[in-house]
């Protein structure tokens, strides 16, 4: 299934006479190795409105009455993720399927940490995605990366998101800021290819990292939030998640998971109802 965009002039940012990219979906692609991904399984593949280049992401059909699930992939990972990575996918995609839930799994630019080109792509992909294929209500889910970048979605555009499950994150300026000044250079890379993503640091654009800060958008984030944390977690700040965990105690649609002694991964394997967001087994 092939559907192109239109495109309209724009003398500014591509020139005199230029044409400006409008979000445009190009092609429904089913995905037929059965063994990794579900039967009804269709590639999304897309081109930004952006600035024009191609992304993608996988639609697997549900219940439209349930949750549509959409999962953020981790740092340096992809929009296969929950698919293809055993232990994601024995615990989170089996409770998706189980529970008949719509599952949109994106991409979104490799890991930009909700970049304002990331950022205007998954709206224009929500709303196509609403019109053309069959869901309602959508919850967040993902877990470091994905989690901040679920968050900061949620920060920018509150009001389509219905639900957040963030399974290992802090605020972006304290993530960010500790992994410029760690030592391990998974998180040295992690903040240069975040701020690339973004287009300069948090002290050259700081209105636009603010939009995406939980602590600095708290009173726009009303929709129900499981926030998960490893005690001894290695690679994410755990007194700037408790920040977080203080800021939001009184809020009744609001759980907050620490594992006594967990490491990064930990967060991940928190059993939530996908449909309530009640945390399970607590």
């Amino acid at each position: 299934m092939l559907a192109m965009g239109l495109l309209f002039a724009a003398p500014d940012v591509y020139g005199a006479g230029a044409a400006l990219p409008v979000f445009s979906v190009l092609a429904h692609t089913p995905m037929t190795d059965t063994n990794v991904y579900p039967e009804g399984t269709v590639k999304i593949t897309y081109r930004s409105a952006f600035d024009g280049k191609e992304d993608w992401a996988l639609f697997t059909p549900g219940d439209p009455s349930k949750n549509a699930v959409v999962y953020l992939h981790g740092s340096f990972s992809t929009g296969d993720q929950v698919f293809t990575r055993k232990d994601i996918r024995s615990f989170w995609l089996t409770r998706i399927l189980n529970g008949k839930h719509p599952l949109l799994s994106i991409n979104m630019r490799g890991t930009s940490y909700m970049s304002p080109a990331a950022t205007q792509d998954f709206t224009d992909l929500l709303d196509d995605c609403r019109r053309t294929l069959r869901f309602g209500k959508v919850v967040l889910l993902g877990g470091s990366g994905g989690a901040s970048s679920a968050m900061a979605y949620a920060c920018v555009h509150p009001e389509r998101v219905n639900g957040v499950i963030a399974l290992g994150m802090c605020d972006i300026f304290a993530r960010l800021d500790y992994a410029r000044k760690s030592s391990l250079p998974v998180l040295q890379k992690l903040a240069a290819t975040a701020f690339a993503a973004y287009g300069g640091t948090p002290e050259a654009l700081p209105e636009v990292y603010r939009q995406r800060s939980v602590l600095a958008n708290a009173d726009k984030l009303v929709m129900p939030i499981v926030l998960t944390i490893g005690a001894n977690d290695a690679l994410i700040p755990v007194a700037e998640t408790r920040k977080i965990a203080l800021a939001f105690r009184v809020r009744p649609d609001f759980h907050y998971v620490e594992i006594p002694g967990g490491d990064h991964d930990s967060a991940l394997w928190v059993d939530v109802d996908l449909e309530t967001l009640e945390v399970k087994g607590r």
